[in-house]
């Protein structure tokens, strides 16, 4: 079975869709890769999408997570005045970003997303926009999942992960599949996504997740 034999919608609104239900969970348990660039990072994304993980993991998978810190005016300026202090202000959001699980469920599926990480199954970078010395946000909204036939599925709207966006904010997004007249929108997607993970997009600069959030996580 591969994505072709799915029921895959052009698009997806919540509170019309159960989006969870309908696409992460059956999409990720036939995926080999899955790579997302979102507008910011937040614990309980890892959460919500952990929800459709094991799939992936009994495939062999690996997860490649493109999030933005949640930065304050005062931290954009304090950067601004000094790019070596981007860093640590980054860090120090990140970290405290990562919150306590609200109940047993949230702290089980949390667990999993943590040996993830430390089994390099799942792997976070950090993305911010610099542009003529000033410091920027990074709003993309942009998914990609892989079957292990070649089949690739893009899908890109307003949507980030976390749980207020797949429970409780109106939502939307549209999806592209390789297999049909979209594959030149997959491709472009796909090299987009690369673009921004390898680090050489114009005026995105992709950090590496800190080293201190690991810690905390």
């Amino acid at each position: 079975m591969n994505f072709i034999d799915l029921d895959i919608k052009k698009e997806y609104r919540s509170f019309r869709n159960d989006i969870v239900k309908e696409f992460y969970i059956p999409l990720l348990n036939l995926s080999s890769k899955y790579q997302r660039a979102v507008g910011f990072f937040s614990s309980s994304a890892l959460i919500e999408i952990s929800k459709g993980i094991t799939g992936l993991i009994n495939n062999g998978g690996t997860v490649q997570l493109i999030a933005s810190p949640k930065l304050s005016e005062e931290d954009v300026e304090a950067i601004g005045k000094g790019i070596s202090l981007r860093d640590e202000i980054i860090e120090k959001r990140i970290t405290e970003s990562i919150t306590q699980p609200q109940n047993y469920y949230e702290e089980e599926r949390l667990n999993l997303l943590v040996n993830l990480i430390a089994k390099g199954i799942l792997e976070i970078k950090i993305a911010v926009v610099e542009n003529n010395n000033s410091l920027g946000m990074f709003h993309e909204k942009l998914g990609l999942l892989y079957d292990d036939d070649g089949n690739i599925i893009a899908f890109s709207g307003s949507m980030n992960e976390s749980t207020n966006a797949f429970m409780h904010n109106y939502e939307s997004f549209d999806v592209f599949k390789s297999w049909e007249y979209d594959r030149d929108r997959v491709g472009i997607k796909k090299s987009a996504f690369e673009a921004m993970w390898n680090n050489i997009e114009p005026n995105i600069k992709v950090l590496d997740f800190p080293e201190a959030s690991k810690k905390k996580l």
